[in-house]
């Protein structure tokens, strides 16, 4: 009886948050009807998603912000306009272009955390909410959000496992529907109908006072598990800094740990503001000075780092974390507890900077890398009227730099900004017929290790010969290790027959296998050693664009035939470990 009317309750309160939140309710449902339309269709919904996910955010900071006002109706459509407004010029001006670069997404994250952070600190200046009590209300909803929705998700996926394998096969896609609208819809309702009400009635304020509440079993989790552990953390990465201080720079190890270390102390101090037991107090005490002390040494060593390597957005965003951490340390070792808000503020400052050009992370990075790009082109006389003049007598040195500097710019598609490259730039088949020589990998072994590559792509200007065969699969191996386990590559049904294209390795070669579903092999081609027989064309090295009829092996099996087709087709030898990557056309023939 008790958990019916816990579950009352919660619906109850659901209910209510379709009200208090109208618009986030379109917005998850139409993210929701998007995702599924584009596993149905698998058309590219990103931009749509992108803009309803900032719709969202912005929806909630305005509700938050301007309910529990006179004419709420008003406010409520006037506020709900206005995020609807920012959401969509974000779509029609600066999602204008394709979405397939990692700088949308996290310009995207990077504004729903600052908009997310927004929403925890608005209740504090506007109804003197406890920053600290709101925190933990928010932490709590997560998880248990979290804990519902992954049974409810867990427990749907096993009933219709059990329906498609018992009773009749159900659609490929339904699982992917309902996780779908399990994450994307109802998790999140249920996450904001943990959210306390502000500035309502005396049951709101009771509500919100329940749901602040630090369960016993927390407490004692923060305060004599989480807390000790974080002591041992810093005294690890405080023998690390001496030992790097003593013995030099031991590479980029740090780099990931402090920025953990950071993350975790800030959350943990705010999560124990509440608890007053002396573990908790010598932690609020000397947790944010070490922190402070740690950080600081990550910033100075980054920024030293600059003039040689430039800024990445990776370092970009660590460079400014640590400057925020060094920052937390400070207020958070002057402020008292009550005004813990004053770090979600300057966090938001700190990401608004963060994708605010000209001094945003992908401005700011691009500049640097086509800054280092161009003086290395200079300096090598490689830069003549706006052109790049190949030049193979480059120091490994710069080499190193060339392929860093590119690598970046094309993973943020940003190799037009460099004079001299041509349009469409593929980094992988254009590199080294732009800049002379082939990407420069440093090794930090002792002894150099001489790596031998070579890469060959199909001339896709002429036509592939199909012949007789049934079926056409694309397969990719991806970057195999010739130690590597078997992998399932592509499944086709035949006939009513399920069957596996499978790479496998054995005795340092790899196999590409047509096998039934009993694990039975139909037909085999030795993929490496088709790819290492191609290499008998050309030098170390080289990108040839090779004729269809070159890049066709054609494999006969008691049942089955099939027909490779490389797209391309490449091998790296780094000393004793050999790899092979190759895209390729899969025909297959059922005899």
């Amino acid at each position: 009886m008790k958990f019916l009317v816990m579950v009352q309750e919660r619906m109850k309160s659901i209910s209510r948050t379709w009200i208090r939140f109208p618009f986030v309710f379109i917005l998850l449902c139409s993210i929701a009807v998007f995702a599924s339309i584009s596993m149905e269709t698998g058309i590219d919904h990103s931009r749509e998603i992108f803009s309803l996910i900032l719709g969202v955010f912005l929806s909630m900071v305005m509700s938050v912000g301007f309910e529990k006002r006179s004419n709420p109706l008003m406010w409520l459509a006037g506020s709900q306009l206005v995020a609807a407004g920012l959401a969509a010029a974000y779509y029609f001006f600066v999602l204008t272009g394709s979405v397939d670069n990692v700088a949308v997404g996290l310009r995207i994250l990077i504004l729903c955390f600052a908009l997310l952070f927004v929403f925890l600190w608005v209740p504090c200046l506007r109804w003197k909410t406890d920053f600290n009590a709101l925190f933990m209300s928010l932490f709590k909803a997560f998880f248990t959000a979290l804990f519902f929705m992954a049974i409810i998700w867990g427990g749907i996926s096993l009933v219709l496992s059990a329906v498609n394998l018992l009773l009749f096969r159900l659609p490929d896609n339904l699982f992917g529907h309902v996780a779908a609208w399990i994450w994307i819809f109802f998790a999140p309702m249920l996450l904001l109908s943990l959210i306390p009400i502000f500035g309502g009635t005396q049951e709101d304020t009771e509500k919100q006072e329940h749901l602040a509440r630090i369960p016993a079993f927390f407490k004692a989790l923060l305060s004599y598990v989480l807390i000790p552990l974080t002591g041992l953390y810093t005294l690890v990465l405080l023998a690390y800094l001496a030992k790097t201080l003593a013995g030099g720079d031991q590479g980029n190890l740090l780099l990931p740990l402090i920025l953990a270390y950071c993350i975790v102390v800030i959350t943990l101090y705010i999560l124990v503001s509440g608890i007053d037991n002396k573990i908790s107090v010598l932690f609020r005490m000397t947790g944010p000075k070490l922190m402070l002390v740690i950080a600081l040494y990550q910033v100075i060593n980054l920024i030293s780092r600059i003039p040689d390597e430039g800024i990445v957005y990776g370092r970009y965003f660590v460079i400014l974390f640590g400057i925020f951490s060094v920052a937390a340390g400070v207020l958070m070792s002057f402020l008292p507890l009550r005004k813990n808000f004053v770090l979600a503020i300057v966090l938001t400052g700190f990401a608004l900077v963060s994708v605010t050009p000209p001094v945003d992370a992908f401005t700011v990075s691009t500049r640097s890398q086509t800054g280092i790009l161009e003086n290395v082109l200079t300096s090598n006389n490689m830069l003549k009227n706006g052109s790049i003049v190949p030049n193979m007598n480059v120091s490994e040195k710069d080499q190193g730099k060339v392929t860093t500097a590119m690598q970046y710019l094309y993973e943020v598609k940003e190799t037009d900004k460099v004079p001299g490259v041509p349009a469409n730039f593929d980094l992988y088949s254009d590199f080294q017929n732009t800049f002379g020589f082939s990407m420069y990998y440093q090794t930090t072994a002792a002894e150099p290790v001489q790596t031998t590559s070579y890469y060959y792509s199909i001339d896709s200007s002429r036509p592939i010969e199909l012949g007789s065969y049934q079926y056409l699969i694309i397969v990719s191996t991806g970057k195999y290790d010739s130690n590597a386990a078997e992998t399932t590559a592509a499944t086709v049904t035949a006939q009513g027959e399920t069957y596996n294209v499978v790479i496998a390795a054995k005795d340092g070669a790899l196999d590409l296998q047509l096998q039934d579903a009993q694990g039975s092999i139909l037909a085999t081609a030795p993929l490496s050693g088709v790819i290492d027989g191609m290499t008998s064309n050309g030098n170390p090295g080289s990108n040839e664009m090779v004729s269809p009829d070159k890049m066709t092996f054609d494999v006969s099996g008691q049942k089955a035939s099939m027909r490779i087709v490389f797209q391309y087709a490449s091998s790296n030898e780094d000393g004793s470990r050999k790899t092979y990557d190759a895209n390729m056309y899969l025909l297959i023939r059922f005899e």
